[in-house]
């Protein structure tokens, strides 16, 4: 049973929220097709997100829709889950296990946390998750 739980787990990234509302955005119909059709999913986040998304929406559309935003993904049908000290530890080791690449310290916290609560699936355009070995849903993430 705990399987079929952790199954239905998917995390949410930055980029599916700014998909799913911004009709210019490259994924926005894929985004938005894939958030409708996905009953059965237990959405989780980890809290920093909300702050990154506002920010992200701020500089580009403004205070309204930022906190609109915001306010969206602080609330049902969204979980969300708090980081730590120690999955900032994490956070810096993974991005030292890839220095190799650009990488975001928002994304590898959230795949610390990720990996700690044992979600290996994000709703995310993001290729960051992708390199982190997670299953990046819908399936495409922007090229570089």
């Amino acid at each position: 049973m705990i399987g079929v739980v952790y199954d239905r787990m998917v995390a949410v990234d930055t980029s599916a929220i700014i998909a799913l509302f911004d009709p210019h955005d490259q994924f926005h119909e894929l985004a938005r097709q894939f958030f409708q059709n996905s009953s059965g999913i237990i959405w989780l986040a980890v809290n920093v997100t909300s702050h990154e998304l506002f920010t992200r929406v701020r500089y580009n559309d403004g205070l309204p829709a930022a906190l609109n935003r915001y306010d969206f993904f602080r609330k049902e049908p969204f979980r969300l889950l708090k980081f730590s000290t120690e999955d900032e530890i994490s956070a810096r080791a993974l991005l030292g296990r890839y220095d190799d690449q650009q990488l975001s310290f928002h994304d590898a916290l959230c795949a610390a946390v990720m990996i700690r609560e044992g979600i290996f699936k994000i709703f995310s355009f993001d290729r960051d998750f992708w390199l982190f070995g997670f299953e990046v849903l819908p399936g495409k993430t922007a090229s570089l």
